[in-house]
């Protein structure tokens, strides 16, 4: 069976779990053929069946890296400027950057897509299984950026982690609703909330005290 796949699958792995990625853009996951597959990615069967228990197995590793994708290269982007700077004030101009280019590319048809998974997750169980392991993993990165700025006194103490996590990826995750709205929001405007409830919550405790002087 194949590791979770935020873990570093074989580059064989890898190119099959791409092309069907890549597949995923334009075809119903149970419109993918195996053969289909193979033929793109120029890969025998034999090594699909060695790095896969079978060919849902690619399938549904392929759809929890979509899900992954996301989210995580935005913690990326986000521990990176934690790391690298150090002033509260340049981290938050940092951190609003980062939400302004995420939500950039963060396109209607890619929150449908990440919504139809999870409703396939709720359907197939071996799918679930995966995607609630990816979840928490992405729960934790999130949870972590958080602590990172409790500890440096720049978030509110008395806010457990977890719910900051959830909180964040489901703002991110829930544009769903404005896309189904009959009435869209102004872009700018959500961007400006965005910023907003990241001051609420990741540098609380700094601005609090600059208000206060």
């Amino acid at each position: 069976m194949v590791p979770v796949a935020t873990k570093a699958l074989h580059p064989t792995a890898q190119k099959l779990v791409d092309t069907v990625k890549e597949m995923l853009k334009e075809t119903p996951y149970n419109n993918i053929k195996s053969e289909n597959v193979l033929f793109r990615s120029k890969i025998s069967r034999g090594p699909l069946y060695h790095h896969f228990e079978n060919f849902e197995d690619l399938i549904e590793v392929a759809q929890t890296q979509i899900y992954q994708d996301y989210v995580g290269g935005v913690f990326n982007s986000l521990m990176s400027a934690l790391l690298a700077l150090k002033d509260p004030m340049a981290t938050r101009d940092e951190f609003a950057r980062i939400v302004r280019e995420s939500e950039s590319g963060n396109s209607e048809s890619l929150r449908r897509q990440r919504v139809g998974l999870v409703h396939n997750a709720a359907s197939i169980p071996s799918f679930g299984e995966k995607l609630s392991a990816t979840q928490e993993i992405l729960n934790q990165q999130w949870m972590k950026i958080y602590q990172i700025c409790i500890d440096k006194g720049w978030a509110d103490v008395s806010i457990e982690p977890r719910t900051v996590a959830i909180l964040m990826q489901s703002i991110f995750f829930g544009r769903i609703l404005d896309d189904i709205s009959p009435l869209q929001m102004n872009p700018e405007a959500w961007i400006v909330t965005l910023t907003r409830l990241l001051d609420s919550f990741f540098f609380n405790t700094v601005l609090a005290e600059r208000i206060q002087y």
